[in-house]
């Protein structure tokens, strides 16, 4: 590795940077054109704003700042006098939370990638790359309101040359690039020197690169005309660990896995979809990259049509012949067959992901493949639509009985209004989602050492700021990279003392903030007991799935109403970016920043008086949860048997 980037290092920086962020910047484009209130004009004046934040980064580091020759500039250019104004708003708060500097192991990583050292220098080279990339693509406004594509003219040339190459004798072209025999089931015998090269090819990063500008062979006098590899088919098969896009999306996984973007469920995920593909390949005799085409993507389209729609949840499903998987899935009634709509565009997105780590290294891959051609429609958008919580229906809510005092802590007793309040994570946690924005799990999997607090200075006053951190811990995992952050605590969580319950439950040893949702022979996720404390409250499931699933939606919409700027909101609720660079990270100016947004929230609670904290008896008495089974074989009590209980002070059931 050299001591300095080269020039071609930093354009192959800037390609991957653009690229990337030009495409989350389309695909944001075209998440807004389907809302109902959807404004081009103010998403063009966002991009032409963050634009200009990183353009100014990127010319000016550290000392960034909208100066007079700096408004001068933009004024030259066209911009409004309340444009300028913004983008020193967004430039000062970018600066003021951290946030406008990539992460140095981010940058180190692109730096390798390029094959350069990880020095200081080429730290900071990397560093002004990325904001010159990051500018760039949000100046390509026309691109995605406009439709004005530079490329389209030689995507269409290339296609219609393509087209106009293409054998017409489709029998011919196929022998010329695999003989293959195989029965539906069978294993498949490739040529395996073939399979051999294009695994190895898919081990090595620059293999294909090399092998291209490698010199020619001295030319044979007399050269016999051979077949390709390809066209000679051996009788050991190969396998599914040999086939090399499950090598190649290996390389993907671990990448993703040192690079800390990927956890252990989404490694699990594509690893899944890489192989059930590599399985469908195998059966039709696809072995090199350049015959995956995009009827192979159908044909693994209708394979998801196909499948029980429990598909994915027993790891048998790994081991399953595709024949078993289809049979399977033939005895369910349509309701329980296919894969749903959110669940094939995930497994699409991975695979395209794969696809195009397979084209970076090299590897010759049909160029009309199209990923979004796959996606599915959810129907999931109008049913959230309708769904999402108005002020009303979250007062409702905190007027159930175990908000306001209810008979006991047990089965129906939650509904029955009595003189008890139990501080739990059904009084609490609901709490949290409305007004933290944080999702389920997030809330259910805290623990006490995520409850913390910074002192800082609010308008000229020394005020402590109390807060939650959001992190993936022995607990639970967090959805991504993007969702660790902190987030304020909003002034009626600690007026109900959720503070005192935080430090009642650490007494006793927990690290749990929630231990009654935990049991110790349960993998469950932790959120599900909330549901199901929910339930109870609210029988209706079609009334329960709106409470439980749109705290987060509603206390998005509703900062949304209020005019705050999408990068705020995705801050505080940890939306996923191309970029870290719009990752938070909390220092105490930052959530001083950040409170008054989080008061934005309709504030429903002002009924609820704080009551002395009591928890749960069995949580107090640190027993078993009740609801817990007990391991079969342990007691003598047959499969399935609960073993009863007594808590201290419960009366006897005999």
């Amino acid at each position: 590795m050299t001591s300095r980037l080269s020039q071609q290092q930093i354009q192959k920086v800037f390609r991957f940077v653009f690229t990337q962020h030009l495409d989350k910047l389309a695909a944001v484009a075209a998440r807004e054109r389907v809302d109902d209130g959807f404004d081009p004009e103010k998403s063009r004046r966002s991009e032409r704003v963050m634009g200009h934040v990183y353009r100014l980064l990127e010319t000016r580091g550290r000392a960034a700042a909208v100066d007079e020759r700096a408004a001068a500039q933009m004024a030259a250019q066209g911009m409004a006098q309340d444009e300028i104004a913004e983008t020193a708003f967004m430039l000062d708060l970018m600066q003021r939370q951290n946030v406008a500097a990539e992460k140095k192991e981010r940058l180190a990583t692109l730096v390798e990638e390029v094959g350069g050292e990880p020095n200081p220098m080429n730290i900071a080279l990397a560093q002004e790359t990325v904001y010159r990339a990051f500018a760039e693509a949000n100046f390509q406004s026309e691109r995605r309101h406009d439709g004005v594509r530079v490329e389209i003219e030689k995507t269409i040339a290339d296609i219609l040359r393509d087209h106009a190459e293409a054998p017409r004798d489709s029998v011919d072209h196929a022998e010329s690039r695999l003989v293959v025999a195989p029965l539906a089931s069978s294993p498949i015998v490739v040529h395996r020197e073939a399979a051999a090269e294009t695994a190895e090819g898919a081990r090595t990063e620059h293999a294909a690169l090399l092998a291209a500008s490698a010199p020619p062979p001295p030319a044979d006098p007399a050269p016999a005309p051979a077949p390709t590899p390809a066209t000679v088919a051996r009788t050991k098969p190969l396998t599914l660990d040999e086939h090399p896009f499950v090598v190649l999306a290996e390389g993907v996984i671990k990448k993703n896995t040192d690079a800390k973007a990927w956890d252990t469920k989404t490694q699990r995920q594509v690893r899944q979809i890489s192989r059930l593909f590599a399985r469908l390949l195998l059966e039709q005799g696809v072995v090199e990259f350049e015959d995956i085409h995009q009827r192979r993507l159908g044909d693994l389209d209708d394979l998801f049509g196909a499948v029980a729609k429990s598909y994915g949840r027993s790891p048998r499903d790994n081991f399953r012949t595709l024949d078993q998987l289809r049979a399977i899935g033939a005895a369910k009634p349509p309701s329980e067959r296919g894969l749903v709509a959110g669940t094939v565009n995930r497994h699409f997105s991975f695979l395209g992901q794969v696809l195009a780590h397979i084209r970076s290294r090299g590897h010759k891959l049909d160029r009309d493949i199209d990923m979004t051609l796959m996606r599915r429609k959810s129907t999931e958008r109008g049913r959230t639509k309708r769904g999402l919580l108005t002020e009303a229906d979250a007062a409702a809510i905190f007027h159930l009985a175990f908000f306001t005092g209810c008979a006991g802590w047990k089965d129906d007793e939650i509904l029955i209004p009595g003189p008890h309040v139990f501080h739990r994570a059904l009084y609490f946690a609901t709490l949290m989602l409305h007004y933290t924005g944080a999702r389920r799990e997030e809330i259910c999997g805290l623990s006490v050492r995520d409850v913390a607090s910074v002192d800082t200075v609010i308008d000229g006053e020394l005020q402590r700021l109390h807060y939650i951190k959001v992190r993936t811990s022995e607990i639970r995992r967090i959805k991504n990279l993007y969702s660790e952050r902190s987030v304020a605590l909003h002034p009626e969580l600690i007026r109900l003392g959720f503070l005192d319950y935080v430090a009642a439950v650490r007494a006793l040893g927990y690290e749990m903030i929630f231990p009654d949702l935990k049991s110790p022979t349960s993998s469950s996720p932790l959120g599900d007991r909330l549901y199901d404390g929910l339930r109870q409250a609210i029988p209706d499931a079609k009334e329960r799935k709106k409470v439980i699933h749109s705290m987060r939606k509603s206390f998005g919409n509703s900062l949304k109403q209020k005019g705050i700027h999408s990068e705020i909101r995705s801050d505080i609720m940890g939306h996923s970016g191309a970029a870290p660079t719009e990752e938070i990270y909390c220092d105490a100016i930052a959530l001083a920043d950040m409170l008054p947004t989080i008061m934005k929230i309709p504030i429903v609670t002002t009924h609820l008086q704080p009551q002395p904290i009591r928890l749960l008896p069995w949580v107090e008495a640190k027993l078993p949860p009740p609801f817990s089974r007990k391991r079969r074989g342990t007691d003598g009590a047959g499969p399935g048997r609960r073993r009863t209980r007594k808590i201290k002070g419960e009366p006897d059931r005999s």
